[in-house]
């Protein structure tokens, strides 16, 4: 069994980075609503970032950004849709698929976007 979450998002911490990144390339603009995630939500987004970036445990590069194998021992499945469900109000401009297969030890997280969006991602989920 496959189930996949696909809504368009990323992380406002991205946007510090989108800004950087967006200047690399200028036919690029990243906007991201960092309102959209508010003070009582912050604690808990930002445990969930440090979730995921702890459960990466491969990263596979695409034309159009990367997937990671997330290890499910790290972040529970309802964990990382909740993160998906706070990253989609701040930034449009990508694009997140979760996919779940069985009952593998692993999730696939694949985060894609527009031309100039791979330095974004880069900085924040550096490969190991």
């Amino acid at each position: 069994m496959t189930i996949a979450i696909t809504l368009a998002a990323l992380a406002s911490v991205f946007c510090v980075c989108a800004s950087a990144a967006a200047q690399e390339n200028a036919s690029t603009v990243f906007a991201c609503n960092l309102k959209a995630i508010n003070a009582d939500q912050r604690p808990r987004y930002h445990d969930l970032v440090k979730r995921i970036r702890e459960a990466v445990r491969d990263r596979t590069e695409m034309s159009n950004g990367y997937t990671f194998k997330l290890d499910s021992k790290t972040i529970t499945l309802s964990e990382a849709a909740e993160w998906i469900g706070m990253e989609r109000l701040c930034c449009p401009f990508l694009t997140l698929q979760l996919s779940v297969t069985g009952n593998q030890a692993h999730w696939v997280l694949a985060l894609t976007g527009p031309e100039g969006v791979k330095p974004l991602l880069d900085s924040e989920f550096p490969s190991h």
